[in-house]
C-alpha cells in the first residue's frame, strides 16, 4: 500500500530575478544621489567652522550652498518616499469632477513666478466647459512635474503651451487629451525610450544644477497609470519637446 517517487519543482525565477536587480539598482541610485549633497554640506560646514572664512560675503555664500544642498536632499527624500508609496500601491485615487481650465488657472498661478524669471510665456488653449473624473491633487503633481521640466530646459525667451482637447475612441467612450509643449533643448531619440525610468537623466549635469531629483517623470508615469491613462514624449533636438497625455473623462469604478 506504500508509493514511491520523486517530487520536481519547477520555478520560473525570471521575474523575482528582475525585480532583485531593479531594487539593486534603486539601492545604488538612490545611494549616488545623496551623496553628493551630503558631500557638499559636509565639505563647506567643515571649512566654516575650521574658520577658514574670514570675510562675510564668502561666509553667507558657503550657507547659501547648504542651505539649496539641503533643500535638494529634501526634494530627493520626499520624492523617494512618494515614488514608493506609489509603486507599492499604498496611494488610493480620490476621484472627483475637475473644472480644467479653472485647474490649469491654479496650477499656472503657482508656477508663474518660475517662468517670469526666464521670461518664458505660458499659454493655455483649454475648452471652457470641459470637466474630467480624476484626482486633482494627483493631477496637480502630474502638471506640476511637466511644467517645472519644460521650465527648466527651455532657454530664455521662451514659451511653454498646454493644450486640451476631447477625444472619442471607437467604443464610444471619451478621452481627454493634455499636450505640454516647450521650445527647450529637446531630447535625443536614444534617450526617449528611457525618458520615465526612475533617476534617467538625460543631462546629468544641468538636472543636478537645476535642482532636479530625476524621479519626476517617474512619478508622473505611474499616476498616468493609476488613472487608467496613457503618456508619450515626442522631441527635436534644439527645437523642443511635447508630453502627451490620454485620460478617460470619467473612472471606472
Amino acid at each position: 500500500g506504500t508509493y514511491r517517487g520523486m517530487l520536481f519543482l519547477l520555478q520560473e525565477v525570471t521575474e523575482i530575478r528582475r525585480l532583485e536587480r531593479m531594487r539593486s539598482e534603486f539601492v545604488a541610485n538612490v545611494s549616488h544621489e545623496l551623496k553628493t549633497p551630503v558631500a557638499a554640506v559636509k565639505g563647506f560646514a567643515e571649512t566654516l567652522l575650521g574658520g577658514g572664512v574670514k570675510d562675510e560675503k564668502t561666509a553667507r555664500s558657503f550657507l547659501q550652498i547648504i542651505y539649496d544642498e539641503n533643500e535638494r536632499l529634501n526634494r530627493l527624500i520626499g520624492d523617494i518616499l512618494e515614488l514608493s508609496k506609489i509603486e507599492s500601491k499604498r496611494v488610493q485615487l480620490d476621484c472627483s469632477p475637475v473644472h480644467i481650465i479653472e485647474f490649469f488657472d491654479s496650477v499656472l498661478g503657482t508656477i508663474s513666478k518660475v517662468a517670469e524669471k526666464k521670461n518664458i510665456s505660458l499659454n493655455v488653449e483649454v475648452p471652457e466647459e470641459l470637466f474630467i473624473e480624476a484626482d486633482e491633487d494627483k493631477l496637480r503633481q502630474i502638471f506640476m512635474n511637466l511644467f517645472s521640466n519644460a521650465i527648466n530646459y527651455t532657454h530664455e525667451g521662451g514659451n511653454v503651451k498646454v493644450y486640451v482637447k476631447s477625444l472619442l475612441k471607437p467604443d464610444g467612450s471619451e478621452n481627454v487629451q493634455f499636450t505640454v509643449s516647450d521650445t527647450g533643448m529637446g531630447i535625443p531619440k536614444k534617450d526617449l525610450p528611457r525618458i520615465f525610468e526612475r533617476f534617467y537623466r538625460v543631462d546629468k549635469a544641468r538636472s543636478r544644477s537645476s535642482g532636479g531629483t530625476g524621479l519626476g517623470l517617474s512619478i508622473v508615469k505611474h499616476l498616468v497609470d493609476m488613472h487608467d491613462g496613457v503618456i508619450s514624449v515626442e522631441s527635436d533636438l534644439g527645437i523642443g519637446s511635447s508630453f502627451v497625455i490620454e485620460l478617460p473623462l470619467l473612472q471606472e469604478e
